[in-house]
């Protein structure tokens, strides 16, 4: 398997997007996957990280800084446009030029600065393509879309994906190095009982506004414990390190700046208090239940940093501009029942295994797609296969005409949903479901004759989590004619519940014959699949 990443760090983007896929990247390289990154060459790039990490790494020429795009056939652009330093065409031309020579199985793209135009553009050049997004405010062309963000759930991108995108919300899929998991348990005990020893301060790779250095201003003229030991984490390209270094030479305290560090994990888990950018290492301090003073370093931080606080998990002290105002109150504010709260909090809202759970959505190779007219010619030779044919209500081989017709009017009924199951691009068979209204739908389906065994299961527990998850069905009915054995034990192995028997329900044309109703309940599906639902 094969994935490509098109991501960017800078001076004004952050390293967050970046090293998320990293972290993603290597996950994946564990289970043999070969992982490439496209990435620009701005200023305050991880390109050197990347390829120092083993990956390899395509380098895009850096944009302009003062870039502004051109809107074009009235059309709005991502609000951070700017931060690709090109238009989306030139970004596109050259992110495809790398994918033809690659083939990749997915593209994954987490850049603010693209959507579904720049998506569509590239489609022909992935199997499939899933786009990393913490906004919600931009449509998507992608097959899963992920926001790992506290309080996002799949209805926030209602109308801004393709209905047959897999959704993947909230912090249950927080990207987390294996590290912070693997320490939990060691954070999470030396906390009790709570006390102020440790402080850390990080505000992002770049830091661009001097956040930790006014945060050192404040702490300066602030009475710590005694014993109190700082240390500040800052990127190698962080444009005040040098000032924050000399900040460190008179504190009260002792005082590390350390750059560039691969253990922050460890760094956490040994301290008591955090104060910090509200982006995504917010989720790194969750897992490890590390009490956190956080500050809004850009707007699209606003939404986590304000559910954060809503859910007793960290303490908001405001915009950069508000940490001298703000912080020596909310440190104040600060005792061992009031860590102690902040930890336990934070600890319920990320467990530390998102990555591994995206990774399996990745590796899964089972997906489902809308039946389009280059599916006619399989669809059809499906149905009129004798060991098919002799289960339905309808016998007799079916023409190609009337096949035609089938299509045709099935498109024009905005009910009836004609579905593709496929695992690693080969289709399994054919789903179909018909709205009946009030969340109701009729079932039907036959896999492709002579697929392997077990084929039939990832049909179905493919096409019905699509049924309930995404096309929200309440309730899903089925049949099966009294011979079917295979369609009855069928129904029966994924859950379904026997609903009723039509008694000679069904005529042959010689005899007639008893048809088996069957239901599934989405609540009877979701806690069914509740434990192994990614």
């Amino acid at each position: 398997m094969k994935v490509v990443f098109r991501a960017d760090a800078s001076l004004q983007i952050g390293n967050g997007h970046v090293m998320r896929c990293l972290t993603l990247a290597a996950a994946l390289r564990k289970q043999g996957t070969e992982c490439h990154f496209i990435c620009r060459e701005h200023p305050g790039n991880l390109i050197d990280q990347v390829r120092n990490r083993g990956f390899a790494v395509a380098a895009l020429a850096e944009g302009h800084p003062n870039f502004q795009p051109a809107t074009q056939d009235d059309r709005s652009l991502p609000t951070h446009a700017p931060w690709l330093g090109v238009d989306w065409q030139t970004d596109a031309e050259a992110t495809r030029d790398v994918l033809q020579s690659l083939s990749p199985d997915w593209l994954v793209v987490d850049h603010y600065a693209l959507d579904y135009i720049w998506e569509q553009a590239l489609r022909s050049h992935c199997a499939q393509l899933m786009a990393i997004d913490d906004l919600a405010d931009r449509p998507h062309d992608c097959d899963i879309l992920l926001d790992q963000n506290l309080s996002r759930e799949a209805a926030d991108y209602a109308g801004l994906v393709p209905a047959t995108c897999r959704i993947l919300a909230g912090t249950r899929y927080a990207l987390l190095r294996p590290e912070f998991s693997a320490l939990r348990e060691y954070s999470l005990r030396r906390r009790s009982p709570p006390h102020l020893q440790r402080l850390l301060i990080t505000m992002g790779g770049a830091d661009q506004s001097d956040a930790a250095g006014r945060v050192l201003d404040v702490l300066r003229r602030y009475p710590l414990p005694h014993d109190c030991h700082i240390t500040v984490i800052m990127g190698p390209h962080a444009p005040w390190l040098e000032q924050v270094q000399a900040r460190t030479v008179n504190l009260p305290w002792p005082c590390d700046v350390k750059v560039g560090v691969d253990n922050m994990a460890e760094l956490m888990a040994d301290s008591d208090l955090a104060i910090g950018a509200a982006g995504g290492t917010s989720w790194e301090r969750c897992v490890l239940g590390l009490p956190a003073l956080i500050v809004i370093t850009a707007e699209n931080q606003r939404p986590g940093a304000m559910a954060l606080s809503e859910a007793h998990a960290a303490i908001v002290i405001g915009e950069v501009n508000s940490i001298e105002a703000c912080l020596p109150k909310q440190i104040s504010a600060l005792d061992g029942t009031k860590l102690a709260q902040l930890s336990e909090a934070a600890s319920l809202l990320v467990d530390g295994h998102g990555t591994l759970r995206v990774m399996s959505v990745l590796l899964d190779s089972c997906r489902i797609r809308p039946m389009h007219e280059k599916d006619l010619a399989n669809v059809l030779q499906w149905r009129n296969h004798p060991d098919i044919r002799r289960f339905m209500y309808t016998q007799h081989e079916i023409a190609l005409d009337e096949h035609l017709a089938w299509y045709e009017q099935a498109l024009k009924d905005r009910r009836r949903h004609l579905l593709i199951v496929e695992d690693h691009c080969e289709p399994l068979g054919f789903v179909q479901f018909t709205e009946q209204g009030d969340g109701v739908a009729e079932w039907g389906f036959y896999a492709a004759p002579g697929m392997p065994k077990g084929s039939g299961q990832k049909l179905g527990s493919v096409a019905l989590n699509h049924a309930f998850q995404r096309l929200g069905f309440h309730k899903v009915c089925g049949e099966a004619i009294a011979f079917n054995d295979r369609s009855i034990a069928f129904h029966r192995k994924l859950g379904f519940q026997d609903a009723s028997v039509l008694r000679d329900g069904y005529f042959d044309g010689e005899r007639y014959h008893d048809v088996y109703r069957f239901v599934m309940l989405a609540d009877e599906w979701n806690e069914r699949h509740r434990d192994s639902k990614l």
